[in-house]
């Protein structure tokens, strides 16, 4: 259970990081899926520079898998998302990342109009980052109107410096990981990575949606992913046995 000051920060600021919420037991027992994953599954998004590949994504690795499955349940991660969402809340997907690559700064539902309808990515973190090694990096606060709308020359690649700085000096807030670090943000939030990093940076992401309570809130999920793919539960889901995961989806298919 997070604390009603937890709960501030995240309204407030837009994320929230839970420090070692997963041992390093529990680590190693997610990292043990990992060559499942990638030799069972085909890149979502394959990134490469000079030749070498930089970033990998697999999409529903939560889903298909029974081991990260139990990561969708799990008390430290539901409970959160429950307090954070409200009951009724649904499920929108996972992925699982591994990479070196940068990432400007953008949000991942950004420029939208929608900003009242609440999604929520998690992010658990498998290795150490620092701020200059590929941490996550986020502005505080850049999920709500209208400091959101004020942030978006930072969307647009013409206009590389629109506050006189480069994409690194942006003033922010570091998330600064260890394995079994869990950061919570939502996804209008404005983030970044920057900096090098040798060995890979791998996460796996779980992602939520508030209850939906009418049309405009699945016009809203609908523009974030347009090929429709979002209303459309993975089977795995569908059929769980686990109350948890059916409930999650059971909410969003009764919804539409």
């Amino acid at each position: 259970m997070i604390t009603k000051e937890q709960i501030a920060h995240f309204e407030t600021f837009g994320f929230l990081v839970l420090r070692q919420a997963f041992s390093p037991e529990e680590i190693e027992r997610i990292l043990s899926r990992y060559e499942h994953i990638r030799l069972g599954q085909t890149p979502l998004i394959e990134e490469a520079a000079d030749g070498k590949t930089v970033t990998r994504a697999y999409e529903y690795v939560v889903e298909t898998d029974p081991e990260l499955a139990k990561l969708a349940e799990d008390d430290r991660i539901y409970e959160t998302i429950e307090q954070l969402l409200g009951r009724g809340f649904i499920w929108t997907g996972s992925e699982w990342i591994s990479g070196r690559s940068q990432a400007p700064w953008h949000a991942d539902r950004q420029d939208r109009t929608d900003l009242y309808y609440t999604t929520i990515k998690v992010h658990l973190y498998l290795d150490l980052t620092k701020k200059e090694t590929c941490a996550l990096r986020v502005i505080p606060g850049s999920h709500r109107s209208p400091f959101h709308e004020t942030l978006m020359p930072l969307l647009h690649e013409e206009n590389v410096r629109p506050y006189g700085m480069d994409g690194p000096s942006i003033p922010c807030y570091a998330f600064e990981s260890k394995p079994g670090d869990v950061i919570f943000f939502n996804q209008f939030l404005l983030h970044s990575v920057f900096g090098s990093l040798e060995n890979e940076r791998r996460y796996v992401a779980l992602k939520f949606g508030a209850r939906i309570r009418n049309e405009d809130d699945i016009a809203a999920l609908m523009r974030y992913k347009p090929d429709g793919r979002i209303l459309k539960p993975h089977e795995a889901f569908v059929t769980s046995k686990s109350a948890r995961i059916k409930g999650m989806v059971e909410a969003f298919v009764e919804a539409r």
